[in-house]
């Protein structure tokens, strides 16, 4: 007997659903020492983690093998501890991040999420050797990059 399209329509949103909780369960840990910093220890870290990505993200364009599994997976760790290095209005005088972050945190935190997703589609297929799969996740989080900077940064 043939599905019917509600019944195919149930099935794809249940994959969906646990293909996402299967990718959020692969992510690392918040670095544990983010708890215990000061909001200018935050601030530093930040600037030096993105300092990080935008290095890594320049040469992981063309990375290949293990240069590029370890890119994205320095990128995918950054992009988990973020959010915590933001939290609870973390800011100070040295910082070019925007106020309007701490106005409506989910909708900023969720840019990393979706860059969180995006790291790790690169680093499953830099493991995989699929660099077209690479490139298209290496182009997606650049995006979110150039759109958060677009929107939350003081230049």
């Amino acid at each position: 007997m043939p599905l019917s399209r509600p019944a195919i329509l149930s099935i794809a949103v249940l994959a969906l659903l646990a293909g996402s909780a299967a990718a959020q369960q692969t992510l690392p840990p918040v670095d544990p020492a983010i708890a215990t910093m000061s909001v200018d220890q935050k601030v530093e870290m930040r600037q030096k983690l993105m300092k990080e990505d935008g290095l890594l993200l320049r040469q992981a364009r063309s990375a290949t093998g293990d240069a590029a599994v370890q890119a994205a997976t320095t990128v995918l760790q950054n992009f988990v501890n973020f959010p915590a290095l933001f939290a609870d209005g973390a800011n100070n005088t040295i910082s070019e991040a925007d106020s309007h972050i701490w106005d409506d945190f989910d909708k900023f935190a969720d840019i990393f999420r979706q860059g969180q997703v995006d790291a790790g589609n690169m680093l499953a297929a830099a493991k995989a050797g699929d660099q077209a799969a690479y490139a298209a996740a290496y182009k997606s989080l650049s995006q979110k990059c150039f759109e958060c900077h677009q929107t939350y940064r003081i230049d």
